[in-house]
Protein backbone atom coordinates (compact mmCIF):
# COMPACT_ATOMS: atom_id res chain seq x y z
CA UNK A 1 0.00 0.00 0.00
CA UNK A 2 1.15 3.62 -0.73
CA UNK A 3 2.40 5.25 2.30
CA UNK A 4 1.08 8.58 0.54
CA UNK A 5 -2.31 10.47 2.36
CA UNK A 6 -5.30 10.15 0.48
CA UNK A 7 -5.25 13.42 -0.97
CA UNK A 8 -2.84 16.56 -1.58
CA UNK A 9 -2.65 18.91 1.63
CA UNK A 10 -2.97 21.59 -0.92
CA UNK A 11 -6.24 20.44 -1.93
CA UNK A 12 -7.76 18.90 1.31
CA UNK A 13 -6.56 22.07 4.14
CA UNK A 14 -7.93 25.24 2.00
CA UNK A 15 -11.36 23.37 1.56
CA UNK A 16 -11.40 22.44 5.23
CA UNK A 17 -11.03 26.07 6.07
CA UNK A 18 -13.91 27.35 3.79
CA UNK A 19 -15.89 25.05 5.32
CA UNK A 20 -14.88 25.66 8.36
CA UNK A 21 -15.49 29.75 8.08
CA UNK A 22 -18.97 28.46 6.98
CA UNK A 23 -20.00 26.42 9.88
CA UNK A 24 -19.08 29.21 12.12
CA UNK A 25 -20.74 31.75 10.47
CA UNK A 26 -23.78 29.47 10.73
CA UNK A 27 -22.84 29.42 14.40
CA UNK A 28 -22.88 33.16 14.55
CA UNK A 29 -26.17 33.51 12.92
CA UNK A 30 -27.79 31.02 14.96
CA UNK A 31 -26.58 32.50 18.49
CA UNK A 32 -27.46 36.06 17.19
CA UNK A 33 -30.66 35.08 16.27
CA UNK A 34 -33.49 37.57 18.00
CA UNK A 35 -35.33 36.03 21.03
CA UNK A 36 -38.90 33.82 19.61
CA UNK A 37 -37.50 33.51 16.31
CA UNK A 38 -35.98 30.01 16.84
CA UNK A 39 -37.13 27.73 19.58
CA UNK A 40 -34.40 27.56 22.24
CA UNK A 41 -34.76 24.14 21.97
CA UNK A 42 -33.65 23.80 18.43
CA UNK A 43 -31.29 26.43 18.50
CA UNK A 44 -29.25 24.60 21.36
CA UNK A 45 -29.31 21.31 19.26
CA UNK A 46 -28.02 23.22 16.00
CA UNK A 47 -25.27 24.39 17.78
CA UNK A 48 -23.98 21.25 19.80
CA UNK A 49 -23.90 19.90 15.89
CA UNK A 50 -22.31 22.63 14.42
CA UNK A 51 -19.47 22.24 17.30
CA UNK A 52 -19.16 18.78 16.79
CA UNK A 53 -19.07 19.61 13.00
CA UNK A 54 -16.09 22.36 13.76
CA UNK A 55 -14.14 19.40 15.16
CA UNK A 56 -14.92 16.85 12.33
CA UNK A 57 -13.77 18.95 9.98
CA UNK A 58 -9.90 19.61 11.05
CA UNK A 59 -9.69 15.64 11.59
CA UNK A 60 -10.97 14.98 8.50
CA UNK A 61 -8.71 17.22 6.45
CA UNK A 62 -6.01 15.81 8.43
CA UNK A 63 -7.13 12.35 7.61
CA UNK A 64 -6.90 12.89 3.96
CA UNK A 65 -3.97 15.59 3.53
CA UNK A 66 -1.53 14.12 6.45
CA UNK A 67 -2.14 10.33 7.56
CA UNK A 68 -0.70 7.97 5.53
CA UNK A 69 -0.99 3.99 6.14
CA UNK A 70 2.94 4.33 7.01
CA UNK A 71 1.52 4.73 10.54
CA UNK A 72 -1.44 2.76 10.71
CA UNK A 73 -2.32 3.33 14.54
CA UNK A 74 -2.32 7.05 13.78
CA UNK A 75 -4.36 6.63 10.65
CA UNK A 76 -6.71 3.90 12.12
CA UNK A 77 -7.36 6.51 15.18
CA UNK A 78 -8.01 9.44 13.44
CA UNK A 79 -10.58 7.43 11.06
CA UNK A 80 -12.20 5.55 13.73
CA UNK A 81 -12.43 9.15 15.47
CA UNK A 82 -14.23 10.59 12.25
CA UNK A 83 -16.20 7.80 11.54
CA UNK A 84 -17.65 8.01 15.21
CA UNK A 85 -17.89 11.99 15.12
CA UNK A 86 -19.97 11.69 11.98
CA UNK A 87 -21.98 9.28 13.78
CA UNK A 88 -23.19 12.03 16.09
CA UNK A 89 -23.68 14.23 14.15
CA UNK A 90 -26.39 11.63 12.48
CA UNK A 91 -27.46 11.16 16.68
CA UNK A 92 -27.75 15.08 16.86
CA UNK A 93 -29.77 15.22 13.97
CA UNK A 94 -32.03 12.80 14.74
CA UNK A 95 -32.61 14.11 17.81
CA UNK A 96 -33.61 17.94 15.90
CA UNK A 97 -35.79 16.12 13.95
CA UNK A 98 -37.61 14.26 16.79
CA UNK A 99 -37.25 17.47 18.35
CA UNK A 100 -38.90 19.30 14.84
CA UNK A 101 -42.09 17.04 15.65
CA UNK A 102 -42.21 17.79 19.40
CA UNK A 103 -42.50 20.99 18.54
CA UNK A 104 -44.96 20.70 15.99
CA UNK A 105 -47.53 18.79 17.30
CA UNK A 106 -47.38 20.81 20.51
CA UNK A 107 -47.84 23.83 17.76
CA UNK A 108 -50.69 21.91 16.26
CA UNK A 109 -52.59 21.15 19.96
CA UNK A 110 -52.43 24.99 21.02
CA UNK A 111 -54.12 26.00 17.22
CA UNK A 112 -56.07 23.14 17.92
CA UNK A 113 -57.33 24.28 21.08
CA UNK A 114 -57.53 27.66 20.07
CA UNK A 115 -59.87 26.57 17.19
CA UNK A 116 -62.12 24.99 19.55
CA UNK A 117 -62.64 28.10 21.55
CA UNK A 118 -63.44 30.34 19.05
CA UNK A 119 -65.89 27.57 17.39
CA UNK A 120 -67.44 27.41 20.72
CA UNK A 121 -67.24 31.27 21.36
CA UNK A 122 -69.36 31.77 17.76
CA UNK A 123 -71.56 29.01 18.08
CA UNK A 124 -72.72 30.80 21.70
CA UNK A 125 -73.41 33.98 19.99
CA UNK A 126 -75.08 32.78 17.34
CA UNK A 127 -77.20 31.66 20.04
CA UNK A 128 -77.66 34.42 21.70
CA UNK A 129 -78.99 35.98 18.33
Amino acid sequence: MDPEPIASPWIVFPIAVILLIAVAGHMIALRELPDGKMPESRRRIRIATGWVIMFTIPLSAYGFGVASTAEPNVFVLVWTTVVLLIGSVLVLAVIDMLNSARLNRTERDELSRELGRILRRDASEREDD
